[in-house]
C-alpha cells in the first residue's frame, strides 16, 4: 500500500505538519505509527494514500506523474566511449593527443622543487598564456588525469555535444511510424509521411507526442538514420538495390581462352528503318555472340523480329567463321530457350516428356547456361550494346533516343515517311561494317584487356579452335520437330501457323502409328530427316502439299493416281512375297469332321437321377400290388445302375 509522510501530507494539503499530527492524534486522520525511523523520541507516522481526501489524492498523482515524468526524460548517463583511437574522427585524435601531452607535461614540471598546489598554479597560468583562446583550469587538469587513468585515451577527446542525452527532435515512437509510411516503392513525400503519422499518433492516443517536428528536420533524420541500402531496397525497389548497392561478384577473365565461352543476347537499334514494305519506319534488332575473353562481336544477325531462327543465323556465322563455342551463356528469352535450340530452362514444366530429343547444341558439343532471371549485369554483352548505341546509333538521322527524353529534336522536323529514313538492306551493311571493321578493331581498357583491341586479345589466347565441315554443320544445325506419330498423312511442321505435311512411302509403309521425330532445315522445307526414340535415323520425308479447291483436274488425277498405286502395291503384298496356304474354311471343316469321328466318352464320378412319377406309373414300373409293403428304394437305385453298366443283378 503506498503511503505518505506526515510532511507531504501537509504540504499536499497546505497545512502545518502541527495541525497534521493533530488531525493523527485525534483519530481524525488514520495513520500507522513507525518507530527508530526519526521524529520525536523516535515516533513517526505514515499516512495511507488510500485513506486521505481525493483532492489530496489527485494532487498527489499529478505532482507524482509530473515527477516520473521528468524522470524518465533525465539523461540515460554519459556517453559511450569508443574502445579503440581508430574510431575517433581526425579531430577527437587531435584533442586526445594534446591532452596526452599537456599531462605529461604537467606531471614532468610537478617533479620540480616547490609545493605541489603553487606549481599547479604556476603550470596553468603558463598554459594560459600559451594557449590564449583555451580556458585551463588547475581541477580541469585533474579531471582530465583521472578520465586518462580510468577510461583511456579516448576520453581525453572533447565529449561535448557528441552523447545522446540531448532530447531528440523526432522520438523513436514518432520515427518508427513515420519510418514505416516513408520506406514504401509508392514513394510517398515526407510531408504527406508527417500527416499520416500524426493521424496514427491521434489514433493511438498519443498526443502527448504531438506537435511534430517541421518537414526539414524529418528530412535530416532521413540522411542521418536511414542507411542508403535501405532506401534503396524499399523506394526504389528490389533491382535497384542490387544494381546500385548490393555487392557484386567480381569475375576474372585472364583465366579464360578465346571461343572458351561466347555469351548472346538481342539489342533494340534506336533508329528508324525504311523496310521498303510498309508507309511508316519500323525499328530493327541485333541478335549478337560475343566472347568474353575478348569482347569480340563474333557472330551476328539483323532482324525486325528477334526469334529463334535469328539466333541460330547469327551462331551459325560465328560458327562458320571463328569455330564452336564450349559455353554459350544467355538470358531466359524465348528465342534462345527453344526446345531444339538450348532446351526450356527455367521454363520447363512438370510435365514429363516423352524423350529427350538431342538440341542443336548438344549435337554441336556446347554447354549451355542461362543466366538468373531479371540479372541484366551478369550478361557484358549489355555494355557492348551500349557501345554499339553510343558510337553507331547516334550517327543516323532517324537516331529515336532510348526514350522520350534521349529523342532528338530534329525528329520532330523529319516527316514519318518510311523513305526519309535508311533503307533496311543498306543499314544491314552498314552493321556488318561497322562490327567487323571497327568494333572489333578498337582498344579495351577492360579487365584482362591490357588496353588492346578485341581482335588482339582474341588472337592471342585462342588457344583451341573446334571446326567442323560445312555439311556437317548442315546435318548439326537443322531444327527438331517435338515427339509425333506417324498418320495417314505422314507428318506435320507447324510454322508460323501454317501447317506443311511431309510424307515419304518408306514411312507410311513401315512406320505408320509410331512415335518419331524430324529435323530441318528452315531454309529448305522440301526435305526432312526422320528418327526414331533411339534417335536412329529412318528415312527421309518429302514436302506434300495440300489440293486447293480450286485445283486443275490433272493435279487431282495426279494424286489419285498415287492413291491407286499405293493401294495395287497393298494387295499385291502377298503375291509378291510368295505366300500360299490352304482355303481357311477348308482347314476348319476337315478338322472337326475329324472330331465327330473320335466321338465324346463321358466318365463321370457320380450319377444322380432326378425323376418325378405319379403313383400308379410307380406302382406299375416296381411291380407293386395294392396293399403291398412299399419297396426300397436304395435297392431300386441299385438294380438301375446295374442295367445301365450291364451288370446282373
Amino acid at each position: 500500500m503506498e503511503t505518505v509522510s506526515v510532511s507531504e501530507y501537509a504540504e499536499l494539503k497546505g497545512c502545518t505538519v502541527q495541525y497534521v499530527r493533530k488531525l493523527i492524534t485525534s483519530g481524525k486522520l488514520k495513520a500507522t505509527e513507525r518507530f527508530g525511523a526519526g521524529g520525536k523520541n523516535g515516533l513517526s507516522y505514515e499516512i495511507p494514500l488510500a485513506e486521505c481526501d481525493p483532492k489530496i489524492i489527485r494532487k498527489y498523482n499529478r505532482i507524482h506523474g509530473i515527477k516520473e515524468k521528468s524522470k524518465e526524460a533525465a539523461p540515460p548517463g554519459p556517453r559511450l566511449l569508443p574502445d579503440s583511437v581508430e574510431k575517433l574522427t581526425e579531430e577527437e585524435r587531435m584533442e586526445a593527443a594534446f591532452w596526452k601531452r599537456v599531462l605529461q607535461e604537467w606531471e614532468e614540471y610537478r617533479k620540480g622543487p616547490g609545493r605541489k598546489g603553487e606549481l599547479d598554479e604556476k603550470y596553468v597560468a603558463f598554459l594560459q598564456a600559451s594557449y590564449p583562446k583555451r580556458r585551463f583550469t588547475v581541477r580541469m587538469l585533474y579531471r582530465k588525469k583521472k578520465a586518462l587513468k580510468e577510461f583511456g585515451e579516448c576520453a581525453l577527446a572533447d565529449g561535448r555535444g557528441k552523447h545522446e542525452n540531448h532530447r531528440k527532435a523526432v522520438p523513436d515512437a514518432v520515427w518508427d511510424i513515420f519510418e514505416y509510411y516513408y520506406l514504401d516503392e509508392a514513394r510517398p513525400a515526407v510531408r504527406e509521411c508527417i500527416r499520416l503519422t500524426e493521424l496514427e499518433l491521434r489514433h493511438i492516443e498519443k498526443e502527448d507526442l504531438l506537435p511534430l517536428s517541421s518537414e526539414s528536420t524529418f528530412a535530416r533524420e532521413i540522411e542521418r538514420r536511414i542507411d542508403v541500402s535501405v532506401l534503396k531496397y524499399f523506394r526504389l525497389g528490389e533491382k535497384a538495390y542490387k544494381d546500385q548497392c548490393a555487392p557484386y561478384i567480381k569475375r576474372l577473365y585472364t583465366d579464360l581462352n578465346s571461343n572458351d565461352i561466347w555469351v548472346c543476347d538481342n539489342h533494340t537499334f534506336d533508329i528508324f528503318v525504311d523496310d521498303g514494305e510498309h508507309k511508316k519506319p519500323i525499328r530493327v534488332y541485333l541478335t549478337a555472340f560475343l566472347d568474353v575473353r575478348s569482347r569480340k562481336m563474333m557472330g551476328w544477325y539483323v532482324t525486325d523480329a528477334p526469334c529463334s531462327d535469328a539466333t541460330l543465323q547469327a551462331l551459325r556465322r560465328g560458327i562458320e567463321r571463328y569455330g564452336i563455342p564450349k559455353r554459350i551463356l544467355s538470358d531466359n528469352g524465348r528465342e534462345f530457350l527453344t526446345h531444339d535450340i538450348g532446351g526450356r530452362g527455367f521454363r520447363k514444366n512438370g510435365r514429363a516428356e516423352e524423350h529427350y530429343i538431342p538440341t542443336i547444341l548438344d549435337n554441336l558439343q556446347i554447354e549451355f547456361r542461362t543466366a538468373m532471371v531479371r540479372n541484366a549485369k551478369a550478361k557484358i554483352i549489355e555494355r557492348a550494346f551500349r557501345e554499339v548505341k553510343e558510337c553507331f546509333s547516334k550517327l543516323f538521322e532517324g537516331y529515336t533516343g532510348g526514350n522520350i527524353l534521349e529523342r532528338p529534336e530534329r525528329l520532330k522536323a523529319l516527316e514519318k515517311k518510311a523513305s526519309n529514313f535508311t533503307p533496311y538492306a543498306d543499314f544491314e551493311r552498314y552493321v556488318d561494317v561497322y562490327l567487323e571493321g571497327w568494333f572489333n578493331y578498337q582498344a579495351h581498357t577492360g579487365s584482362g584487356m591490357r588496353g588492346k583491341t578485341r581482335n588482339q586479345v582474341y588472337q592471342e589466347n585462342l588457344y583451341e579452335l573446334r571446326t567442323a565441315t560445312r555439311e556437317e554443320l548442315n546435318l548439326m544445325m537443322l531444327r527438331n520437330s517435338r515427339m509425333q506419330k506417324v498418320k495417314r498423312n505422314g507428318l506435320v511442321l507447324r510454322l508460323y501457323g501454317t501447317e506443311i505435311d511431309f510424307w515419304s512411302e518408306e514411312l507410311w509403309r513401315g512406320h505408320l502409328g509410331e512415335s518419331v521425330y524430324f529435323r530441318y532445315n528452315p531454309d529448305n522445307l522440301y526435305e526432312v530427316r526422320v528418327y526414331d526414340e533411339q534417335d536412329r535415323f529412318l528415312c527421309t520425308a518429302q514436302q506434300r502439299n495440300a489440293l486447293s479447291y480450286f485445283a486443275s483436274k490433272e493435279q487431282v488425277g495426279e494424286q489419285m493416281r498415287e492413291q491407286r498405286r499405293l493401294e495395287r502395291t497393298v494387295k499385291a503384298y502377298k503375291k509378291e512375297k510368295g505366300i500360299q496356304a490352304e482355303d481357311a474354311l477348308a482347314l476348319k471343316l476337315a478338322e472337326a469332321e475329324r472330331n465327330l469321328e473320335l466321338g465324346e466318352h463321358l466318365d463321370p464320378k457320380i450319377i444322380t437321377p432326378i425323376r418325378k412319377i405319379d403313383e400308379t406309373e410307380q406302382s406299375v414300373s416296381l411291380g407293386m400290388a395294392a396293399g403291398a409293403e412299399p419297396m426300397d428304394w436304395t435297392i431300386a437305385v441299385n438294380r438301375i445302375e446295374a442295367a445301365q453298366k450291364g451288370e446282373e443283378l
